[in-house]
């Protein structure tokens, strides 16, 4: 991926992280962020629909994702800091129910997104936790 032209659901999934940041935060309604990050300067660039599933999904499934994270967190979820666990919402959503997207890319991109907006050393926690989060069969 190059530095200057990510692709749209890197895109999807950095907004994704910021609006799931912002959900823990806050409170606000998936309508609401769905609202405010319309208007967000790099909207065009999102791939929209990835993005308010993303979104939604992770917020429908955040008891049952929180639950998975805390199976992979020494201790409880409560240590894991905002903007890991909402990568690590949004990821654990993709690990489970997108199956069409490798493992190794929805690693990946968390590890970016970690490392860029994340504490210190977070990516080692999102890759850690991620790795072992096993797909969730298909029906």
């Amino acid at each position: 991926m190059a530095e200057g032209q990510p692709h749209k659901r890197h895109w999807s999934r950095r907004l994704a992280l910021q609006s799931l940041y912002q959900w823990q935060l806050a409170g606000h309604s998936a309508d609401e962020l769905l609202e405010q990050f319309s208007g967000d300067e790099n909207w065009a660039k999102v791939d929209q629909d990835y993005f308010e599933e993303l979104l939604r999904e992770s917020i429908n499934h955040a008891r049952e994702l929180t639950d998975i994270l805390t199976t992979y967190v020494e201790g409880s979820a409560t240590r894991v800091g905002p903007i890991e666990k909402a990568i690590l919402l949004y990821a654990i959503y993709e690990m489970l129910y997108k199956h069409e997207i490798p493992k190794e890319v929805v690693i990946s991109e968390a590890v970016i997104l970690c490392k860029k907006f994340g504490s210190d050393g977070g990516y080692k926690l999102i890759n850690a936790v991620l790795d072992q989060v096993p797909r969730k069969p298909l029906d």
